[in-house]
């Protein structure tokens, strides 16, 4: 599939947001460790969603779709069994941090494996050697610290190090800690993506997990923990909900409504609504809607290290404010599912804008951008970002192989559609 967009104005109406990726996977998980059944509805079902799943019953988990939206999982109570096969993580970074450090909790030998990006863009060093140092056993098959990963357990506790720029290597060990033989402490060096940690934090004060938490940079957790299942209803992406709100806040002459937000949600990227609003943006929110309308901007000085997937999405905002958009500490960016702030760069390049490529970020001035063909590098976050881009492009704006779209956002082409945004599927 391929989308075509146009330049567009006057945008209007609400667009539908899908449920939140990150606690739809935690809440997977933590449903597959615990005594007896849990019910999750409204996760955000995907490719990775079923991949994980089938990822959890390998485990010994057994996971069910019921009516309503409502998936079913009877747990393990935290007694594992090893897979019978490679658990194949495709696209899903969080798939194959998370089930690593699960296959650490069980006896013998777990491999895992992916597509082009976790084999060789997605780094698994930190998790590796963490793993190694609570006295389980963990490598990468070819040496390079990527999939694929052979890893064998027990997860006896004690005390590790790792770096923690990639959160996801950090909430694996969180959550693998709480089934080790004795406590365990880990000292994380380079904190990044805090928001993401707090999210796990608080799936392991849901479940009643004893930990201590010393500035995102020492925590401590009591091991040998299980606990019973729960019912769970997966809120809306804050992340998802920023395109059509951006969309209008770009685009002359609109204004675009978002309901059912949980303004008390811990995701991360519900911090941008807040940067927007420092560069001029009028956003108003009322209870669960979000009201935002086309706005002038001004450039600023962001750090993105809190809303990381955000830097895409940001630099095409860079492109409409005046003055210069500096987006800064974001180097792990380029570990996703492809180096995005060198894609950024040469795709926004390619358009017209002013655009400067740092090691851990970018630099945009107000740009007039054309429209021009693009490569989504199999990135669903560089499908919406250029979807963005092709708004307030002259001309037409062709994104190339948009399907992974679909990992977050399955029906983003239809719902910018509907607010008026001049795009089609091709």
């Amino acid at each position: 599939m391929n989308l075509i967009v146009e330049k567009s104005q006057g945008l209007r109406g609400s667009a539908t947001i899908p449920p939140n990726k990150s606690h739809s996977f935690r809440a997977l998980l933590m449903a597959g460790l615990a005594r007896g059944a849990s019910k999750i509805a409204s996760p955000a079902v995907s490719n990775d969603w079923m991949l994980g799943t089938e990822a959890l019953e390998m485990f010994g988990a057994s996971v069910e779709p019921q009516a309503g939206g409502v998936w079913e999982v009877l747990g393990t109570g935290g007694e594992l069994r090893t897979p019978d096969n490679i658990i194949n993580c495709g696209n899903s970074g969080i798939i194959l941090r998370f089930f690593t450090a699960l296959g650490a909790c069980c006896d013998g030998y777990t491999v895992l494996t992916g597509d082009k990006s976790l084999r060789h863009i997605r780094p698994m060093e930190p998790l590796l050697g963490a793993i190694g140092q609570l006295g389980a056993w963990a490598v990468s098959t070819k040496g390079d610290g990527h999939a694929p990963v052979v890893v064998r357990g027990r997860l006896r506790g004690g005390s590790a190090e790792l770096d923690g720029a990639d959160s996801q290597h950090v909430s694996a060990m969180l959550i693998a800690s709480a089934l080790a033989e004795a406590p365990t402490e880990l000292v994380v060096h380079n904190p990044g993506e805090k928001p993401w940690i707090g999210v796990t934090l608080e799936w392991l004060e849901r479940c009643g997990v004893e930990f201590s938490n010393d500035n995102f940079q020492r925590y401590r957790v009591r091991g040998c923990r299980t606990w019973d299942g729960f019912d769970y209803h997966v809120p809306l992406d804050w992340s998802a909900a920023l395109y059509p709100l951006a969309a209008a806040i770009i685009t002359p002459g609109s204004e675009v409504r978002i309901d059912g937000m949980d303004m008390n949600d811990s995701q991360g990227d519900k911090i941008v609504m807040d940067v927007l609003r420092q560069m001029g943006a009028d956003i108003e929110t009322r209870g669960e809607t979000i009201i935002a309308r086309a706005s002038g901007l001004t450039g600023r000085v962001i750090d993105c290290n809190d809303f990381i997937d955000q830097l895409p999405l940001l630099a095409v905002v860079g492109c409409v404010a005046s003055g210069e958009t500096t987006l800064t500490n974001a180097t792990i960016c380029r570990g996703k599912e492809c180096d995005r702030i060198t894609a950024m760069c040469n795709a926004l390049k390619a358009m017209g804008a002013d655009i400067e490529e740092r090691p851990d970020g970018l630099v945009i001035r107000k740009s007039a951008l054309c429209g021009t063909t693009q490569a989504s590098h199999h990135d669903h976050r560089m499908v919406m970002t250029l979807t963005l881009a092709g708004l307030i492009a002259e001309g037409k704006t062709v994104i190339n192989d948009a399907e992974c779209v679909k990992k977050t956002f399955a029906r983003f082409p239809d719902q910018m559609a509907r607010i008026g945004c001049e795009i089609r599927k091709e």
